[in-house]
C-alpha cells in the first residue's frame, strides 16, 4: 500500500531538488566563467549550450527522482504559478518556497568544495547578471518569458494527468535547457528567483555586491509574472483536470 509523503518530507525534497539544481547548474556556469577568464577568451555559444545542458540534465533526474515526493517545483515562480492556477494549495506554498531558498544557498556554498575560491571570485558561484547594456525592464521580460517556457512544461506534463508517464521530467529539462541556451547571454536565465538568490548571496561573503534592484525586477518579480501567466494560460486553453 503507497504512503504518502509527510509535508516535513516534501519540504525536504524541495531542500534537496533546489540544493541539486543550484550546484550542478550554478558550478557549470562558475566553471565556465573560469574556463573564460583563464583562457582569456569570451563565453561562446557552445559553452553556453553546455551550461544550459548541465540545468537540463539535472533538472529531469531531479524531477524524476524527487517529482514522486514533492512534485519537485524546485522553483519559488512554479510553486506561485500552480498555486495561482488552483493546482497546488496556497498553504503549503511558503514551505515550499522557503525550502527551495535553502537548498539553493546550501547549492552555492556547496560550490565552493569543488572550484574553491575561485568559483567565487572568478565564477561568482553561477550566480546571473544582466548582460552589458541590458536594462531591468529587458531583463524582467527576459526572464519573464524564460520562467513562461518552464512553468509552461511543468503546467502541461508533471501537473497534467493526462500526461504519458514517464514524458514529465524529459519536457520539463528540455524546457529550462532550451531557455538558457535562447536567453542566458542576455541574463544569466536564472528564471528561478531562488537559483538566482542563492549563489548571488553566497558571494556577497567574497566580495561581491548583492544587485537588489536586478535581483528584485528581474530575477524574482519576472519569473514569478511568467510563471503566474504560464499556469493560468494552460489552465484556460487546456482544461486539465482539478487537482485532487
Amino acid at each position: 500500500m503507497s504512503r504518502h509523503p509527510t509535508l516535513a518530507e516534501r519540504y525536504l525534497a524541495e531542500v534537496v531538488g533546489t540544493f541539486l539544481l543550484t550546484f550542478v547548474g550554478g558550478g557549470a556556469a562558475a566553471s565556465a566563467a573560469i574556463l573564460a577568464a583563464n583562457t582569456k577568451t569570451p563565453v561562446t555559444m557552445p559553452v553556453v549550450l553546455g551550461v544550459a545542458l548541465a540545468h537540463g540534465l539535472i533538472l529531469f533526474v531531479i524531477v524524476a527522482t524527487l517529482g514522486k515526493v514533492s512534485g519537485a517545483h524546485v522553483n519559488p515562480s512554479v510553486t506561485i504559478g500552480l498555486a495561482s492556477a488552483g493546482k497546488f494549495p496556497w498553504t503549503d506554498a511558503i514551505g515550499y518556497i522557503v525550502g527551495q531558498f535553502i537548498g539553493a544557498t546550501i547549492g552555492a556554498f556547496a560550490i565552493l568544495i569543488v572550484l574553491g575560491v575561485e568559483g567565487a571570485k572568478v565564477g561568482a558561484l553561477g550566480a546571473p547578471s544582466l548582460a552589458p547594456g541590458v536594462g531591468l525592464l529587458q531583463g524582467l521580460g527576459a526572464e519573464a518569458l524564460g520562467a513562461f517556457i518552464l512553468s509552461f512544461a511543468v503546467n502541461g506534463t508533471a501537473a497534467d494527468s493526462r500526461t504519458p508517464a514517464g514524458w514529465a521530467s524529459l519536457a520539463i529539462g528540455l524546457a529550462l535547457a532550451s531557455a538558457i541556451i535562447f536567453i542566458g547571454p542576455v541574463t544569466g536565465a536564472a528564471v528561478n528567483p531562488a537559483r538566482a538568490f542563492g549563489p548571488m548571496f553566497a558571494d556577497i561573503f567574497y566580495g561581491a555586491r548583492f544587485d537588489w534592484a536586478a535581483y528584485l525586477v528581474c530575477y524574482l518579480i519576472g519569473p514569478i509574472i511568467g510563471g503566474v501567466a504560464a499556469a493560468n494560460l494552460y489552465a484556460y486553453i487546456a482544461r486539465p483536470p482539478c487537482a485532487k
